[in-house]
């Protein structure tokens, strides 16, 4: 064997060995999650679920915060997804907490976690009640 495939050979061995240390990983994220929010995410309980008082906070909130990017009636504005959409319907309270809390750069959505979780819970009660 010539000393390139013998480097050949080594560089698929090793992309190979690098494929087997991250699968497991891989297959053990849970694929029904919101934005790959994690288990422990979607057993949270939102402390204002129905509260009238808290969605409309979390409507003010909306506005100042969020309308911008996905829209007044949360239709979604450019490369902004629609927060009407049946993923957010389904999505359990607790995951769409952690993912304003969290957010996701890479496609956009910035992290709120300088807001007070009050008033993060209060922007999930408000989608809450909008997507009954």
């Amino acid at each position: 064997m010539s000393s390139i495939a013998k480097r050949r050979f080594a560089f698929v061995c090793s992309l190979f060995a690098a494929g087997l240390t991250v699968l497991p990983f891989a297959l053990s994220a849970d694929s029904n999650s919101f934005r790959g929010a994690p288990a422990s995410a979607a057993a949270m309980t939102n402390p204002y679920s129905g509260n009238a008082s808290a969605a409309a906070g979390g409507k003010k909130l909306y506005a100042q915060n969020c309308a911008q990017c996905h829209g007044n009636s949360l239709q979604g504005m450019g490369p902004a997804p629609a927060l009407e959409s049946s993923s957010v319907k389904s999505a359990k309270p607790g995951e769409l907490f952690w993912f304003i809390t969290n957010g996701n750069l890479n496609n956009g959505m910035p992290g709120w976690s300088n807001l007070p979780k009050q008033q993060r819970w209060q922007i999930v009660t408000f989608l809450e009640s909008k997507n009954k």
